[in-house]
C-alpha cells in the first residue's frame, strides 16, 4: 500500500513537470513564464522540506499523506481553470507544499513497517518504482495529452490520486 501511495505521488510530480509546460503553451505563456511557474513549485518543495523537521514530531505520517493526496487532487482539478500565470504560480506553490511534504513521511513509514534487516530492500524497491514511473509515465502522459487534451490529463491524474486517498493507514509494524 505504501509503495502504491509513493507511486501516486511520483506520478503527480511527473505529470506536473510534463503538463504545466503544455498548459502554459496552450495559454500562450512565454517559456520564461512557464519556467517561473515550475520554479515556484521547486521553491515551495524546498520550503516545506525545511519546515517538516520542525513539525514532524507533531504530525502523524498517515494524516500528512492523506491531506497531501486530497490537496494534490484539488490542485490538479483547479489547474485547467487557472486564468493566468499568477493563478498557475499559486497552484504550483500549493502543489509544492503537498508533494514536498510526503517524501519524509513515506520514508518514516517505510522504516516503521519494514523489518530492520530488510530496510535496504524496501528502499531499493521504492527507488525502482520511482525510476520506472519517471521513465514510463511521460510516454503515457504524452500519448494521453495528445489524445484527450491537457486539462483532461490533469483531471484524470487528480481523480486517481483522490481515489488513492483511502490508502494511507496507521502502520502495523514490521511484517516479519
Amino acid at each position: 500500500r505504501l509503495l502504491a501511495i509513493n507511486w501516486l505521488f511520483s506520478m503527480s510530480w511527473d505529470v506536473h513537470a510534463f503538463a504545466v509546460p503544455l498548459l502554459g503553451h496552450e495559454r500562450g505563456f512565454a517559456a520564461s513564464t512557464i519556467g517561473l511557474i515550475l520554479g515556484v513549485f521547486t521553491l515551495s518543495v524546498t520550503g516545506i522540506r525545511l519546515v517538516i523537521p520542525v513539525l514532524a514530531h507533531r504530525l502523524r505520517e498517515v494524516t500528512v499523506l492523506r491531506v497531501s493526496m486530497l490537496g494534490t487532487a484539488a490542485v490538479f482539478a483547479a489547474y485547467p481553470f487557472a486564468p493566468n500565470a499568477w493563478a498557475m504560480g499559486a497552484l504550483a506553490a500549493l502543489l509544492g507544499l503537498t508533494l514536498g511534504s510526503v517524501q519524509p513521511m513515506i520514508m518514516s513509514l517505510l522504516h516503521q513497517v519494514t523489518p530492520h534487516d530488510r530496510h535496504g530492500e524496501a528502499l531499493a524497491l521504492r527507488s525502482m518504482a520511482i525510476n520506472a514511473t519517471s521513465t514510463v509515465m511521460p510516454l503515457l502522459f504524452g500519448a494521453s495529452g495528445a489524445l484527450v487534451g491537457t486539462s483532461l490529463l490533469f483531471w484524470a491524474v487528480g481523480a486517481v490520486v483522490l481515489a488513492g486517498a483511502r490508502l494511507p493507514r496507521k502502520p502495523q509494524g514490521p511484517a516479519g
